[in-house]
């Protein structure tokens, strides 16, 4: 009885036999819910993906889509845009803004945009080139994009058309000239760069007119022939300069042409009489008729670079002589370099020889006369800087006390002159017939009839005249007997006390501002004025801080550069109350520590000047 009753026993489950059992069939039963809902949600997320794909698929904007309809917005012809994306693939928004920036021909701003302190966290994964389109493109004014609100530009993402609609707005803006950028870097505590472009143009087009049947009588001019197409590229640029505007060199066999015109018979005999005056050999051409092409005057625009400089520096400012000779040319970079010079922008206006023209003293020393009509800047010893209208009075004294005024300065003479020769004109006297007087140390060594070619002594000078000069120089500067040459430049209107401690001068114009009131001011050729060109400029400000500004021309793409009106209006910003136009257009050069920062417009790019301001 009692095995059956154990027996009994051990057949009834336990109450853990009964917890482990309802454990179990519960764990099965959820573990088949979570298969269930697993799937369930499984397919879900299949389903939203897909959804979201689509969705996104048609929310983006794809690359040919984006560059046909910012060809359309900008008005720009077909080609202009680059294309460096699959047509059908979604554009970025770094994408995007490389593609607007290039389409404006803003891309030469990226080497002034600093990526030190950038402003959105997400710019930091990529490449500092990278860094630079987005910040340019966030800075231009109006921006192209804006952080969202957690501080984010989402250089990767792609762009949607909700995005590309607000854009629109902002690219027809710049599409109308509506767009800028400006930006200040402080290179040491006596300088600061100043960057700044505005406007934009489409590619100038050019109206063609196709000439009907031959022109009688119509002639070219030819202006020389070269075997150095960089001589023949340089002789248009001149031309061009000197408003012959047609000036063009064509390749014929080995020789590089440069041509003018076409003109009618009687009207190339007059501009071939001109050309002769201002030291041009010309000879006349038939020509075919030919297509007149006549491109348009474009709007806009414009780049500037400047730099501001403290007179309280222990830099100098100063004026540095190509190749330290008066009738040379050297690259304003290869000035500053062989000067040691941390700055330097070209200066004065030259001949084609390298000849400066008008005024030119460096370090106390006379080197050139002054121009009429024309106005200075002068460098004292301590950085500050005069302007004003100056005059010029030479005169050589014999033993005998006789006196003949002295009216050029290392230049050729232009008949019944007495001109002045040291070393700084170089190694010999210009090839002309005239007397020549030798002086050294003081004495006349010699009187000579001469055609020129004299050595010129390192510790003397050289008299040459020509016409009546050249008779007091055979009664008067007789070998053995002493000499005296005495030379002043005093200013105008001006205290010469103001003066008195120039160690620089350079004479150019027309005067922009004087006394804080707008020009211009000088006598100055009426194209030098009126038409867009390259310039640059020395100013001073109100604060007394000096101010050279360059402003880029004849690129359409890059700047077409500014009248002198515009120059006067342009220079307001900066609170100028004296300024000076220097020479321009293929000279207009900016270097700054070891770089050249603007774009000079000759074809073969940097010219050679004869002098430039440099801050070493």
């Amino acid at each position: 009885m009692a095995k059956e009753r154990a027996n009994k026993i051990s057949l009834k489950p336990s109450k853990r036999q009964l917890v482990f059992s309802f454990l179990s069939t519960f764990a099965k039963l959820i573990t088949e819910m979570k298969k269930k809902q697993l799937k369930l949600i499984f397919l879900l997320l299949v389903i939203f993906s897909l959804f979201s794909v689509s969705v996104q698929a048609q929310d983006v904007v794809a690359w040919r889509d984006f560059s046909q309809e910012l060809t359309r917005l900008l008005q720009l012809p077909s080609g202009r845009i680059p294309d460096f994306g699959e047509g059908e693939k979604p554009i970025t928004r770094l994408e995007a803004a490389k593609m607007v920036i290039q389409a404006l021909s803003y891309q030469d701003l990226l080497s002034f945009v600093d990526t030190k302190s950038v402003a959105f966290s997400d710019l930091s994964n990529l490449s500092s080139e990278d860094q630079k389109w987005m910040i340019l493109a966030c800075t231009l004014e109006p921006p192209l994009f804006q952080g969202d609100s957690t501080g984010k530009l989402r250089p990767k993402d792609p762009l949607t058309k909700s995005e590309f609609l607000q854009l629109k707005e902002k690219i027809s803006r710049y599409a109308r000239g509506d767009v800028s950028w400006q930006r200040e870097k402080v290179i040491n505590q006596y300088i600061t760069l100043l960057v700044k472009k505005e406007g934009f143009s489409p590619s100038p087009s050019l109206e063609t007119t196709q000439a009907k049947g031959p022109l009688s009588g119509q002639v070219m001019l030819q202006v020389g022939a070269f075997q150095d197409q960089e001589r023949a590229e340089r002789t248009a640029t001149w031309l061009k300069e000197l408003g012959y505007t047609t000036a063009q060199v064509k390749k014929e066999g080995d020789l590089f042409k440069v041509r003018i015109g076409p003109y009618s018979k009687e009207e190339a005999s007059q501009v071939s009489a001109r050309l002769q005056k201002q030291g041009f050999v010309s000879y006349q051409i038939t020509t075919d008729a030919t297509p007149t092409v006549t491109p348009t005057t474009p709007v806009g625009p414009f780049f500037s670079v400047g730099l501001l400089f403290d007179p309280n520096s222990p830099l100098r400012l100063e004026i540095a002589l190509a190749q330290d000779k008066v009738l040379e040319k050297e690259k304003t970079s290869e000035i500053a370099q062989r000067k040691g010079a941390i700055f330097a922008v070209n200066a004065g206006f030259f001949a084609q020889d390298g000849d400066p023209l008008g005024t030119l003293m460096i370090d106390g020393r006379i080197l050139s006369e002054p121009q009429e009509g024309w106005y200075s800047v002068g460098i004292t010893e301590n950085n500050q800087l005069l302007f004003g209208e100056l005059k010029f009075k030479a005169q050589a004294q014999a033993q005998n006390g006789a006196t003949y005024s002295i009216t050029g300065i290392n230049r050729r003479n232009n008949g019944k002159e007495l001109v002045f020769y040291d070393h700084f004109l170089g190694e010999k006297t210009p090839k002309q017939e005239g007397i020549e007087s030798i002086i050294v140390k003081g004495k006349v060594i010699e009187t000579k009839s001469s055609q020129g070619g004299t050595v010129i002594p390192t510790d003397g000078f050289i008299l040459q005249g020509r016409g009546e000069a050249s008779q007091w120089m055979w009664k008067n500067l007789i070998p053995g007997s002493s000499v005296k040459v005495k030379m002043s430049i005093y200013p105008k209107d001006e205290d010469w006390e103001r003066w008195k401690d120039v160690r620089y001068i350079l004479s150019s114009g027309p005067l922009l501002f004087r006394n804080g009131q707008p020009g211009p001011f000088g006598n100055f050729n009426e194209k030098i004025v009126t038409e867009k060109n390259p310039r640059t400029v020395i100013a001073q400000t109100e604060e007394g801080k000096i101010l050279f500004l360059v402003v880029d021309g004849r690129n359409p793409a890059h700047s077409v550069g500014l009248t002198i009106p515009e120059l006067v209006e342009e220079l307001k910003n900066y609170r100028v109350v004296n300024a000076l136009n220097l020479d321009g257009g293929g000279s207009t050069t900016f270097y700054l520590q070891g770089q050249i920062l603007n774009q000079p417009s000759d074809p073969l790019g940097e010219r050679k000047v004869s002098n430039a301001f440099i801050i070493r």
